[in-house]
C-alpha cells in the first residue's frame, strides 16, 4: 500500500518520463536553424519548459515523501521512548523510596539519581525531527531500560554477593551509556 506522498512522487516521476520522451521525439524532428516558421521552435521551447516544471514538481514530491517518512519515524520514536522511559523512571522512583524508608542504603543514590534523570530526559524531553537525533534517543532509551532491569535484578536478594555486584556494575554501565547517548544527542545540530 502506498502513501499519498509516494503516490504523488510516482505520478510526478511518470510525468517527467513522459515529457522526456516527448521532448526527445521533438528533438528528432527539430527545425533547421534558418527555417522561416518559428512555430516548431516555439513548441520545442514550450516542451522543454514543461519538462523543467515537471522536474521541479518531482523534486518537491520527493522532498514531501522524505519529510512524511521522517515524520512517521519521529512519531514512532516519540511513542516508543515514552514506554522505554517508564523502566528507568519507575526503577529510580521505587528504589529511591526504598532508600527513603531505610530498606536500601544511601549508597544506591549515585546510581538512582542519574538513572531517574536519564529516564525523565528520554521520556519527556522534546525529540527533534533529525534522523541522528531519533537514532541516539532510541539507543538511550534501550540503554536506560537495560540499566533499570539490571538494577531491579541487583536489588533482589541473592545467596551470593557476586550476582548483586555484577548486576550493579551492569546497571551503572547502562545508566552511563544512556547518559552518554543523551549528551551526544544534545550535541547534534
Amino acid at each position: 500500500m502506498t502513501t499519498p506522498a509516494q503516490h504523488d512522487r510516482d505520478q510526478a516521476a511518470a510525468r517527467v518520463d513522459r515529457l522526456k520522451q516527448d521532448l526527445a521525439g521533438r528533438l528528432g524532428t527539430a527545425p533547421e536553424p534558418g527555417a522561416e516558421d518559428p512555430e516548431p521552435m516555439d513548441r520545442l521551447v514550450a516542451a522543454a519548459t514543461r519538462l523543467l516544471d515537471a522536474e521541479t514538481d518531482l523534486d518537491e514530491a520527493v522532498h514531501r515523501l522524505v519529510s512524511a517518512e521522517l515524520g512517521a519515524r519521529h512519531a514512532a520514536t516519540q511513542r516508543a521512548v515514552v514506554f522505554f522511559a517508564a523502566g528507568p523512571v519507575l526503577a529510580g522512583l521505587v528504589s529511591g523510596a526504598l532508600v527513603l524508608f531505610g530498606v536500601l542504603s544511601p549508597g544506591w543514590l549515585p546510581l538512582l539519581v542519574p538513572m531517574f534523570a536519564a529516564g525523565m530526559w528520554v521520556g519527556f524531553a522534546p525529540v527533534r525531527k533529525v534522523p541522528a537525533v531519533l537514532r541516539e534517543r532510541t539507543r538511550a532509551a534501550w540503554a536506560g531500560t537495560v540499566a533499570a532491569v539490571f538494577l531491579v535484578v541487583a536489588l533482589l536478594p541473592w545467596p551470593s554477593a557476586t550476582a548483586t555486584v555484577v548486576c550493579t556494575v551492569l546497571a551503572v554501565l547502562g545508566t552511563a551509556a544512556a547518559i552518554a547517548w543523551l549528551v551526544r544527542e544534545s550535541r547534534i545540530p
